[in-house]
């Protein structure tokens, strides 16, 4: 495998093929297609992107979370591999934390679209709101940029030292002399490979908390805003399952499209595909787990805001989509792993074919179903996609294999020092198979063992399988039982006639509400919902609620209301005393001579002063990550040029 593993680095640095030139140039064309239909949006205005007052937040939030979060996928799935020793990560390695650099990269870029003016990122930098979900959002974003980076550009030391010792005419000039200089004095000594090893140990260590924190502070930004749906403390974790579930699933396309296009069969087996297939089926467990822990509760309670967003979500206008993902894109992919038919290269890519852009699809749907929710008066705005923000996601999209495929031109595609690392210790251990056959984590195998019976399973095995799916169904039915509206009673559809008065007093306004039945008698135990028609959010005005009442046996219902503004002020009354009965209502205009105003300062919060301790500590944390990161480039560097001058004193 040692020589393979070279010869395979070696590919992407010959005379690019013309299948590799016409890649480029339409993903390149894709890209540029993007940057034009951001240039049109800073200069027509975010209305072009399809952006009013009832969708503040779609498309380009939801980007941000599809591409930070794919990068999880390959920094932490590497970094766990590499804690617990399972060598068959080797050849995947590289692969999978490329995309982790190239994703967040895109990631943090569809932020500047996002915002609008790019002049408001120098404004969260030279007055953050320390405060604010947002600020500390991008502190965890920049923190774990640069630590997806060093943790891809640590490895590359000894990989690019062996190509400059043994291949360097291979290399081309201008690879020649990067590879010199990063590798310079590496001679693969003890002392060096410790000193690498530790290094590389504690940047895993410290991605993944990184990686759950970015993830969950974004989903703090939405959990902490009052909208129905979005107020929710489970988002945090779902979030972060989310995120690695279309990571594991972003890896494979990768790694499926490198071994295809560079011939890597022999490196790259099946069992990685299907390895890679049962952690996808974990974290697809886990999130359709989350995402109906997450609906179930807020379906049963039936706040109004929230039922109504729920109702639009799960039988309305946007179920067709909801269901869409729940099917394609939690089940169907589960089912391809558990099938043991299907638990192959075709199956798992298959697989991640569907995660991908239904994952993209669940994180539309929670963005614009809330968004465009108006608070005020219980109803939908629209979000309209425009070419503008398809044209840019698109773009982004296409952004991943092209910063890859040149990027795998300057940089070994895989890490050649830890396959040759595997071999010399399978050699050691007497083993007569390659390290991509019999990994030394894993328990042996039978002598007869066959690779292609990998993933075979036991009747056990597929009852559990089959148990798991019945399971699912069965959380689906009881979903679709919540979510049932409940049975109304059989009662008359008649409406009494309503009259509304109201008359200044004391500084507030007495609204008087009669109510006859059409039997000419007073209407008892009714209620009735006042409203106040307000202009402040839109020059037809809107109807405001500022309470209810019963009436009572005299058929009259009242309400006292505080005015804080002067000025004529129209009230409007409704009620429907049956079920299915239309509603009927009646007006009035009040003259408002005297007003109070609602501010009230906000009480002193009892852990303030904790607030701003915390702002310093939070900042000594990220400085010290920073600086450990820093620290740990340092130390390979000296480590390396401290050898290379031991070994000259010494000769």
């Amino acid at each position: 495998m040692t020589t393979a593993a070279r010869e395979a680095s070696l590919r992407p640095f010959g005379k690019p093929s013309r299948t590799w030139w016409l890649a480029i140039i339409a993903l390149s064309g894709v890209v540029l297609t993007g940057i034009a239909a951001w240039v049109i949006q800073l200069r027509s205005g975010m209305g072009v992107a399809g952006y009013n007052d009832h969708a503040f937040w779609a498309i380009y939030i939801a980007d941000v979370i599809t591409f930070i979060g794919v990068s999880y996928g390959g920094a932490v799935v590497s970094a766990i591999l590499r804690l617990t020793g399972a060598t068959w990560r080797a050849p995947l390695t590289r692969l999978a934390e490329g995309t982790a650099v190239v994703t967040v990269l895109i990631g943090s870029a569809l932020i500047i679209p996002h915002i609008g003016n790019p002049a408001l990122l120098w404004e969260l930098l030279a007055r953050p709101n320390l405060s604010a979900p947002v600020f500390w959002d991008f502190v965890a974003v920049m923190t774990y940029t640069f630590a997806s980076i060093v943790f891809f550009a640590l490895p590359l030391v000894p990989d690019m030292a062996v190509l400059h010792k043994g291949h360097a005419k291979r290399l081309g000039k201008p690879r020649a002399t990067l590879y010199a200089t990063v590798s310079k004095g590496w001679v693969g000594a003890p002392r060096q490979r410790r000193v690498l090893a530790g290094a590389l140990g504690l940047v895993s260590i410290m991605i993944i908390p990184l990686a759950v924190s970015v993830h969950s502070v974004l989903a703090w930004a939405f959990a902490t805003t009052s909208r129905p749906w979005w107020h929710e403390s489970i988002w945090a974790p779902q979030f972060v399952v989310a995120a690695l579930y279309s990571g594991v699933a972003l890896v494979i396309l990768v790694v499926a499209g490198f071994r295809r296009g560079y011939h890597l069969e022999g490196l790259i087996h099946e069992r990685h595909f299907i390895r890679l297939g049962f952690i996808l089926a974990t974290f697809s467990a886990g999130y359709l787990y989350f995402t109906f822990a997450d609906l179930i509760p807020g379906a049963y309670v039936g706040d109004p805001s929230t039922a109504a967003v729920f109702q639009k979500l799960l039988t309305g206008d946007l179920a067709l989509y909801f269901w869409m993902f729940a099917v394609f894109g939690g089940l169907l992919p589960l089912l391809l792993v558990a099938i043991p038919r299907t638990r192959n290269t075709k199956g798992m890519v298959t697989a991640a074919i569907f995660v991908v852009p239904m994952m993209w699809l669940k994180r539309i749907l929670m963005v614009t179903a809330p968004g465009a929710y108006d608070t005020v008066t219980g109803a939908f705005g629209a979000y309209h996609f425009t070419w503008i923000p398809i044209a840019i996601t698109v773009a982004a999209t296409a952004a991943i294999p092209l910063l890859l495929m040149v990027l795998f031109r300057v940089v070994p595609l895989l890490s050649i020092d830890e396959i040759e690392e595997i071999d010399e210790m399978e050699e050691m251990e007497g083993l007569e198979k390659s390290v991509a056959a019999h990994p030394r984590t894993e328990p042996s195998e039978p002598a007869s063992h066959d690779e292609k019976l990998v993933g075979a399973t036991s009747r056990s095995h597929r009852a559990a399988g089959a148990t798991g799916v019945l399971l699912l169904v069965a959380l689906l039915s009881m979903l679709g039982v919540s979510a049932a509206a409940p049975a109304k009673a059989a009662t008359s559809p008649s409406a009494p006639a309503i009259t509304l008065t109201g008359a200044e007093a004391g500084g507030a306004v007495q609204l008087t509400a009669k109510l006859i039945s059409p039997n000419g008698l007073p209407r008892d135990k009714a209620n009735v919902a006042f409203q106040l028609l307000t202009k402040e959010f839109g020059a037809q005005g809107h109807l405001v609620p500022i309470g209810s009442a019963t009436s009572d046996t005299t058929g009259v219902a009242t309400l006292t209301y505080q005015p804080t503004v002067t000025g004529k002020h129209e009230f409007f009354v409704t009620t429907t005393a049956a079920a299915g009965a239309k509603a009927t209502g009646s007006g009035t205009t009040v003259e408002v001579t005297v007003a109070k105003s609602a501010y009230h300062p906000a009480p002193a919060k009892p852990l303030a002063g904790v607030g701003k301790v915390l702002v310093g500590v939070l900042f000594t944390i990220v400085a010290s990550i920073w600086l450990t990161l820093g620290a740990q480039v340092v130390r390979v560097r000296r480590v390396t040029r401290g050898v290379q001058q031991t070994t000259i004193s010494s000769a």
